[in-house]
């Protein structure tokens, strides 16, 4: 009984491992697609977490930047004797006074709403830039998620490659039981194998240093197995008058904003400030108590000196951040108009590839196996064509390749960047 209840235990708890295992399991061998690697990256990546800190820092000081400066406690002791008989006293002279007041700095509206627009251009700039970082992210990920797909298709042709040489072997092994080969041309196609074994090494490294690319961006789940298509991404070319929907430009259009509030706050630096003083004065009972008030005002007696030199300064920052902005326009529109000139000669030269070069490489390397086994041909002439072939297939994967990585990154500056 005690053995059958120790058995049913242990069964329990194989179970209950089996239960919590399978989960975890399911979970680490999730596949990567396209799509998860974008939400992972979007979820984790440092520098998006970065820009909402900076977005949440512009917000919140954007109500406290035309508030008025926080009031002054005024405390002091007015008219005290520090001579004859009532030196340092507070109550024997009627002029000995305890002061406690309040002083409030107003500085004028102009500079106030400068101030306030300043704020809010700053909020604009931040969601910009932080727009700007999403975008590259999702960048990033794809080209990452792009190399390592297409490098993962190269190493995979070189396991039809195996099977094309270990039938070339077996047709050079007949060809020399039957007396139509030479040994040594075994070794020829050792050679040839060895070959391709560097070959695959070499795409093999480029695979690992694709995922290590990956992974900067969506950590460990970069080693997960590859699955899904490279996407389909839609380029519809946008109006130009569209461009200034870009998130940079957007950013630069703040930067612009930043600058004119910069230049207004200086001009308002001609008009004066001022601030208001009240006080209450306490004396001897004997005497009476008595109240103070007072207002300040500034004097910009030396504008040519001071606030002007700044305005002038000011007026060239503004001059600047126009300047960039336009730059940056241009450089944009340059930027999509090489790229769908480049994206356009890239599906060229793939559907040539496609329909003409890949099926006259394996055409002929087809004919020269044929020509090989009945004693027409070299094998040296086989295994060229055979290389040949190679080249072809490594080529067509390599030209899908910078199509889809250069889709991808039109796509998300110039698609999805003017949302």
């Amino acid at each position: 009984m005690s053995a059958f209840l120790f058995t049913r235990r242990g069964c329990m708890g194989v179970l209950t491992v089996a239960f919590w295992a399978v989960p975890f399991v399911a979970v680490q061998a999730q596949p990567l697609t396209f799509e998860r690697a974008q939400s992972l990256a979007e979820q984790t990546a440092p520098e998006n977490l970065a820009r909402q800190a900076q977005v949440a820092s512009a917000q919140q000081a954007v109500e406290p930047a035309d508030a008025l400066p926080d009031p002054k406690l005024i405390l002091g002791v007015d008219n005290l004797p520090i001579e004859g008989p009532d030196r340092y006293s507070l109550n024997r002279d009627f002029m000995t006074m305890r002061r406690i007041g309040l002083m409030q700095e107003v500085p004028n509206s102009d500079k106030r709403q400068a101030r306030h627009q300043l704020a809010e251009a700053s909020v604009v700039r931040a969601e910009a830039e932080q727009r700007t970082m999403q975008l590259e992210i999702k960048r990033q990920t794809a080209l990452s998620w792009l190399e390592v797909y297409y490098a993962e298709r190269s190493v995979g042709l070189f396991d039809q490659l195996d099977r094309q040489i270990d039938m070339l072997r077996s047709t050079v092994q007949s060809l020399i039981a039957g007396g139509s080969a030479q040994p040594g041309e075994l070794l020829q196609a050792d050679q040839e194998a060895l070959t391709l074994q560097d070959r695959r090494d070499e795409l093999s490294r480029d695979v690992a240093i694709a995922r290590a690319k990956l992974r900067r961006w969506i950590g460990n789940e970069a080693d997960q197995p590859m699955a899904g298509d490279a996407p389909t991404l839609s380029l519809e070319v946008p109006h130009l008058q569209r461009m200034t929907l870009h998130p940079e430009l957007r950013a630069a259009s703040a930067r612009v904003g930043e600058a004119s509030a910069e230049l207004g706050e200086a001009i308002a630096e001609k008009t004066p400030d001022w601030g208001v003083e009240f006080a209450y004065n306490n004396r001897d009972n004997q005497f009476g108590d008595m109240v103070m008030v007072q207002f300040t005002f500034d004097l910009p007696m030396f504008v040519g000196t001071r606030q002007g030199p700044n305005i002038n300064s000011k007026q060239q920052s503004v001059s600047q951040m126009e300047a960039e902005q336009e730059v940056l326009l241009r450089t944009h529109q340059a930027e999509l108009e090489s790229g769908l000139a480049e994206l356009q000669q890239l599906r060229k030269t793939l559907k040539r590839t496609e329909s003409t070069l890949i099926p006259l490489a394996n055409k002929r390397a087809d004919l020269e196996l044929a020509a090989y086994q009945v004693g027409n041909s070299q094998l040296t002439s086989v295994i060229t064509a055979q290389r040949d072939l190679i080249e072809a297939q490594l080529r067509q994967i390599e030209q899908q390749r910078k199509l889809s990585q250069l889709s991808a990154s039109l796509y998300y500056a110039y698609v999805e960047g003017l949302k």
